[in-house]
């Protein structure tokens, strides 16, 4: 829109766009066609067009085969990928039963009503999983984006979805498939004393209140806070932020010299030993205690898979629950899971 109107007010000769065309190359006629809601968003998470992970003494951990292949996407898992992203029409329709409506339940059931099965989505609360608190976050609207699209996508293929309806055995579904993606769980710092005065990432991004002054360990939620003027104070166990593969360089590096820019406090290599009622107590790489005043603890020591049930004969486990992963393997393995069926 905005392309439009400058090119139309003569400001500009034309446009170029890129990467849009990656997570739906049909974006063009969609607009033509006045179906805009229909258009698959870039969430500009580079995961998939650009997904080299930077961070102290690692230039890049992708494996070379990974790296010569940078024109794919992470929420189109066709793209670029046709020789194995496809899809073929099934030539016996079956009933398949998807236990958990988030990102990776939505993306199989999508597959499997385009390929001619009846795909059906139990889940216990809302549409979105884990995604809705992940999408969060003030500057993550491409990511809510990406979720209404899904919800879309539910209603415009009429994809069968029953809300409120837990399922924990499959043996209630007979010979039928079953896909599980009930995604992971917070892991939980046991050793630790006063673990339980800490606020969980996803609970504090669903709305739970924190004081001015946070302790935590996600890079996100920090930036988050400071851009609400409250004071974060990030403590890492590792050497370096953001220290893990499936992060590319500019959003990773960005985000570094973002805090040291506004000088947002960074504690390294440094532990966490307890969480008391005013503060935190850790402890430096060489066991120095290190003690932290704040309002508020947000744990994001990050997650462990949590499927509702076993992987057996016609269950398949996808996305985090099978293992913790990013979006792009996410909706990749629902994708390749719900072609296999």
């Amino acid at each position: 829109t905005v392309a439009a109107t400058s090119i139309a007010e003569g400001r500009l000769d034309g446009a170029g766009f890129a990467r849009q065309f990656l997570a739906d190359p049909q974006w063009v006629t969609k607009l033509i066609n006045d179906d805009g809601e229909d258009i698959r968003p870039c969430i500009l998470c580079h995961n998939g067009c650009f997904n080299m992970c930077h961070y102290k003494g690692v230039p890049n951990d992708q494996e070379l085969s990974d790296s010569l292949h940078l024109a794919r996407c992470a929420v189109n898992a066709e793209m670029m990928q046709w020789n194995k992203h496809h899809i073929d029409k099934t030539a016996h329709p079956q009933t398949v039963h998807i236990i958990g409506g988030g990102i990776g339940g939505m993306e199989a059931a999508r597959v499997l009503q385009l390929r001619g099965h009846h795909p059906i989505i139990q889940k216990s609360g809302e549409l979105g999983g884990a995604f809705i608190a992940a999408s969060a976050e003030s500057y993550k609207g491409k990511l809510r984006d990406l979720l209404a699209w899904y919800k879309r996508q539910m209603q415009k293929l009429s994809i069968e979805v029953r809300l409120n309806d837990e399922v924990t055995d499959p043996a209630a579904f007979g010979d039928a498939s079953v896909i599980v993606a009930t995604g992971a769980a917070p892991r939980v710092l046991r050793g630790v004393p006063g673990f339980d005065k800490t606020i969980e990432a996803c609970d504090f991004l669903r709305g739970a209140e924190v004081g001015n002054t946070v302790g935590l360990t996600g890079c996100e939620i920090a930036y988050e806070l400071a851009l609400q003027g409250k004071q974060p104070i990030i403590v890492e166990m590792k050497d370096d932020l953001i220290s893990q593969t499936g992060v590319c360089l500019a959003n990773s590096s960005y985000l570094r010299e973002w805090f040291a820019l506004h000088k947002i406090p960074v504690y390294l290599e440094t532990t966490l030993k307890q969480v008391k009622d005013d503060g935190i107590l850790c402890a430096d790489k060489d066991g120095k205690p290190v003690e932290i005043a704040c309002d508020a603890v947000i744990s994001c020591a990050g997650y462990v898979p949590a499927p509702a049930m076993k992987k057996q004969k016609h269950t398949y486990l996808i996305g985090d629950c099978k293992q913790v992963g990013n979006l792009r393997t996410v909706v990749w393995d629902a994708y390749e899971t719900a072609m296999k069926i």
